[in-house]
Formats: structure tokens, sequence, C-alpha cells
């Protein structure tokens, strides 16, 4: 049986979805952005990190219309690769409280969530954890834009 380690995100009311393990590569408690004018309400700001401008997701805004923002919330640094030797990708996504490291197998395989509707969108696969189902995140789907053109 297949097992492998993945991040909770704790994303804000009551939702949840995961990142692989080596997908997580910093956390940002107390992020200070920048907002981009005339961007969409899920993706208006970026995170200045390493003299880069990284775009940040609110997914909770993309997936509820309730911005994960006003719960005071933390940001991980996040990075995907297009395919296998492509140069990594980097983004931030926002979340309430710390991440919780979990060991993952194939007998957790689970649907997704039906409410939110839209996890099918941003999501790969779902398992089920402490008897409820965490999404696995997407990252180069989420932070390619497309999403934009479905909110």
């Amino acid at each position: 049986m297949a097992e492998a380690t993945a991040w909770i995100l704790d994303l804000a009311y009551g939702l949840r979805a995961a990142v692989g393990e080596h997908d997580m590569l910093h956390l940002v408690e107390k992020p200070l952005w920048a907002i981009i004018p005339y961007t969409p309400a899920h993706c208006q700001r970026v995170l200045i990190w390493e003299n880069a401008l990284l775009p940040m997701m609110d997914l909770t805004k993309w997936l509820t219309g309730k911005s994960a923002e006003d719960t005071n919330p933390s940001s991980g640094i996040v990075a995907w690769q297009e395919r296998p030797e492509a140069t990594p990708q980097y983004g931030v996504l926002l979340f309430s409280g710390l991440p919780r490291k979990v060991r993952v197998n194939d007998a957790q395989s689970c649907a997704w969530p039906t409410q939110p509707a839209g996890w099918q969108t941003v999501a790969i696969s779902c398992f089920r954890y402490d008897n409820q189902p965490v999404p696995i995140l997407d990252l180069a789907r989420i932070f390619s834009g497309a999403l934009t053109h479905l909110s």
C-alpha cells in the first residue's frame, strides 16, 4: 500500500485541504503583502520573498466568497513543477493556524466534499483524516490563472 506525508491546512471557516510534504517550503505567520489593483478578489495580493513577488491565493475566498484574511491568517510558501524537470514555481496560500504533518495511505482515499462546490476544480484527489475529507490541492492549476476564468 502506497504511503505519503502531507501537510493539512485549515483554510478558514472549517475548510481543510492538504499539500504534499515537499510542496510546503516556508511558513509566514504574519504575512506582509501588497495589493495589486484590478485583480480578482481571491488573488489580489503578492508577498515579497527573496526578491520575488509571489502570488497569494485566498482559496477560501474562491470557494466560499468569505476571505481567510478575516481570520488573522498565516500563510505558506508552496512550490510545484509543471513537469518533472521544469523549474519550480512558487506561490502563497492563506490558511489559519499552523499546518499539521500527517502520514496518508491509499486506504484513506475518499470522494471530494460536496460543499462548497469547486473542490474538483482545485484538488487532484482526496483522503479521509479524522473522519473528514481532506482535498489534496493541485497547486499548478490553482496558480495557473485558471481560477480567474472560473470565479
